[in-house]
């Protein structure tokens, strides 16, 4: 009976080096904190003041900053279950910090880590399946893993399944169909973390059903020193097509995004000032001259018969059918696309086109399924091809186009 009890003091005390290791450290006082954390260590039954040794070593708290250290305290860490351990080992073995560089060995330390439920690491895992790092590229697990870690919250992780759903995935023999219900979903749930990409994202993708809603998201994502929403916000409050015209407000997000180096926001700039001299100029002389009024009369606009506009509704159509079959003969051995722009209405892609002057330049593609244009560049087979395309077609644009791999484009069609 005594021997029991002997057994049962001796881990209590163990529990209270453990609890004095842990508290010492958490308060700041890292010189005690490592002596009862060196001593609990030895105990392999102790990862967590292992882990919290090599914390001390790495970061130089109380000791002198030793990395060979810190990695042999994390590798037992590691070894002993600590998940958080797993996953730095496997932060460590990627960069080649304190160890030889080994991606195979941060993936293995890597699923460890995200198979116990460390969320940083299911997304590190998803990614290494993605991109086939450390691991053969497997498009479905990737899937799986996004999907685990959007579900535990991590904001990254949403705006990437949202991406996959956005899209569709179909490989043979697996398929994840295009849903753009779960995909808005979960760009949404990831715009509402402040995740800045997904603000941006979302808002781009709902401006035409949800204008409102949109713009809040574009005016989250300015805030947050995306430059594309600026420019967008900029661009949207000059038009007055969504929401009330305001050259105030235009001129506002035109000058943030100039600042941080959006170049293109710099004509949405030049045309405003040129509007508000303009009016100045007016003033001016309405003030010397009071036959001249402050506001210009209106020109005088023809309107088109109404023939001719079916006519040019009926040509795009055309256009779209002997565009597509042409340009989905193209797709199949290539293996970049750019997309210039996604358009509900025939009108606005003979619009777009003849403002940009991209006649004979692009292809029209009709998707039936989706109701929807797209104006797409040749075909590359190589991405340096492709992105030598997008740097001219950005400078005729002004702004930036999306660089697709084909089949993306390709499964639209079959959906």
């Amino acid at each position: 009976m005594l021997k029991y009890f002997s057994f049962f003091i001796l881990s209590l005390l163990s529990l209270s080096v453990f609890a004095d290791c842990k508290s010492e450290f958490e308060k700041g006082n890292f010189v005690d904190a490592f002596g009862l954390c060196q001593e609990e260590s030895l105990n392999d039954a102790s990862p967590d003041a292992q882990f919290i040794m090599a914390k001390i070593y790495a970061k130089g708290l109380g000791v002198g900053r030793d990395t060979t250290q810190a990695i042999n305290y994390l590798s037992q860490a590691a070894q002993n279950g600590h998940i958080e351990g797993m996953f730095n080992l496997g932060m460590a073995f990627e960069l080649g910090k304190g160890v030889d560089k080994n991606i195979n060995a941060a993936f293995e330390w890597q699923l460890k880590a995200a198979e116990k439920g460390w969320l940083k690491a299911q997304r590190k895992v998803a990614k290494m399946y993605e991109h086939g790092s450390g691991v053969t590229s497997d498009p479905i697990e990737a899937f799986d893993w996004y999907q685990k870690a959007a579900e535990q919250g991590d904001a990254d992780s949403q705006l990437e399944l949202g991406a996959i759903y956005m899209q569709g995935m179909s490989l043979p023999g697996k398929l994840i169909p295009q849903d753009s219900v779960k995909g808005l979903h979960w760009i949404r749930e990831s715009a509402k973390q402040n995740n800045t990409e997904a603000q941006f994202a979302l808002a781009s993708l709902i401006i035409d059903d949800n204008s409102e809603e949109a713009i809040s998201f574009y005016k989250k994502a300015a805030e947050n020193g995306n430059k594309f929403s600026m420019h967008n916000l900029a661009s949207i409050y000059l038009k007055g097509d969504v929401v009330e015209k305001d050259l105030v407000t235009s001129k506002y997000y035109a000058q943030m995004a100039v600042d941080v180096g959006q170049k293109s926001s710099q004509s949405i700039l030049d045309h405003i000032n040129k509007i508000e001299n303009t009016a100045n100029e007016v003033t001016t002389l309405a003030k010397v001259d009071p036959v001249i009024t402050s506001s210009a009369p209106e020109k005088s606009v023809a309107k088109a018969p109404k023939e001719s506009v079916i006519q040019t509704e009926n040509l795009v159509s055309k256009k779209a059918v002997s565009a597509g079959n042409e340009i989905i003969s193209l797709l199949e051995n290539t293996n970049y696309i750019i997309q210039l722009a996604s358009m509900s209405k025939r009108a606005s892609v003979e619009a777009f086109i003849k403002k940009y002057n991209l006649k004979d330049k692009t292809h029209i593609l009709f998707i039936s399924n989706k109701k929807r244009y797209l104006v797409l560049s040749e075909p590359k087979e190589y991405l340096s091809q492709a992105r030598a395309l997008q740097s001219e077609l950005n400078e005729i644009l002004n702004g930036s186009s999306w660089l697709r791999k084909t089949p993306d484009i390709l499964s639209l069609i079959q959906l």
